[in-house]
């Protein structure tokens, strides 16, 4: 048990630390395979699945970053330019996707709108995210705004349209999915833009409604860091070392005394690593000490750690002939 040495002020400087990024080797894989497969253009549907907590959303944001400095010069010249877009597939309390929604969430961040507020706008309540009627507003019709979209991508430049949380688009009939997913493809090809949909394992099912969206979709894997590779294991003591490093010294030595543990607790996820280390700053902060307890208070529970398992499971599977062409092929861990 280390002795309670740290001030609240300090724990809160950890806490905002925390909030920051993690780059990792993985991101950069799979950034680089993305950015390999981006000549392929609008025809073709990227998709980046992992498993929960891998940290899609983190690599969502770097990959934003990389492709706006990469157009930076372009940008100064033109003012209007916007190469690169990040939208959130939200959820709604409606059974079916709120395209309308989504469409108005496009055309904000392209700053298309008039001086309204841009739910009024496009018939969509801004505080319940519920679609409704405003009279005298035909062309705000999910029809409508799709072509304003398709004209302001068009006029803004956009070449890629990330899209996070894509697994809002699969919680559907198979009929329904396959017809959102055409009503995806379809976007890209009329706006000229590359869609990357970021997801867990459930958008796998999206390649798999017919033989042309097999084809068109092309499945990038985001993985995890396994316990059963030492290479893995070595990389997820790095990103430990990194944070114990950020932190100045908050944690004294206790995140890698524990790295086994935090390995096959958090199955070799980082954005799931995170988590936990968050909450057990918070936890320090609130007693004023680092603690073995505290920490182990902060893991997945068996519950938790098991459903992540099984997702994972299931989804490493679909890669499974990654594995055997490298002589790999083993038991998930």
């Amino acid at each position: 048990m280390r002795e309670p040495t740290h001030t609240y002020t300090s724990a809160k400087v950890v806490l905002e630390l925390l909030q920051r990024r993690i780059s990792h080797p993985r991101i950069k894989e799979v950034i680089d395979e993305i950015e390999a497969l981006q000549s392929l253009g609008p025809n073709h549907i990227l998709m980046v699945t992992g498993p929960t907590g891998v940290g899609k959303t983190t690599l969502a944001q770097s990959l934003l970053t990389r492709i706006l400095k990469s157009h930076a010069q372009a940008m100064q010249q033109d003012a209007g330019l916007i190469p690169v877009l990040l939208i959130e597939a939200r959820a709604t309390s409606e059974a079916e996707f709120n395209w309308k929604l989504f469409y108005a969430d496009i055309l904000e961040q392209l700053e298309v709108t008039s001086g309204m507020p841009a739910g009024v706008e496009y018939g969509v309540d801004p505080h319940t995210n519920r679609v409704y009627r405003p009279s005298g507003r035909s062309k705000n019709t999910a029809a409508g705004l799709r072509k304003k979209v398709e004209r302001a991508l068009q006029h803004r430049g956009v070449k890629v349209l990330m899209i996070d949380e894509g697994g809002h688009f699969t919680n559907v009939s198979e009929v329904r999915m396959k017809r959102q997913t055409d009503a995806l493809k379809s976007l890209s090809n009329c706006a000229g833009c590359q869609i990357i949909l970021f997801g867990s394992y459930d958008i796998l099912s999206i390649s798999r409604l017919s033989a042309q969206l097999a084809r068109r979709i092309k499945e990038i894997h985001f993985a995890r860091y396994r316990s059963d590779s030492i290479d893995d294991s070595l990389v997820f003591e790095r990103v430990l070392q990194r944070i114990e490093h950020d932190a100045q010294g908050f944690f004294g030595g206790l995140l890698l005394e524990n790295a086994k543990l935090l390995h096959a607790n958090t199955l070799g996820c980082v954005g799931t690593l995170m988590d936990v280390i968050r909450g057990f700053a918070s936890r320090a902060q609130h007693a004023d000490a680092v603690t073995q307890a505290l920490l182990e208070r902060c893991l997945l529970t068996e519950g938790q750690h098991l459903a992540i398992l099984e997702e994972i499971r299931q989804g490493e599977l679909r890669f499974e002939s990654e594995f055997v062409k490298s002589g790999k092929a083993r038991k998930v861990a």
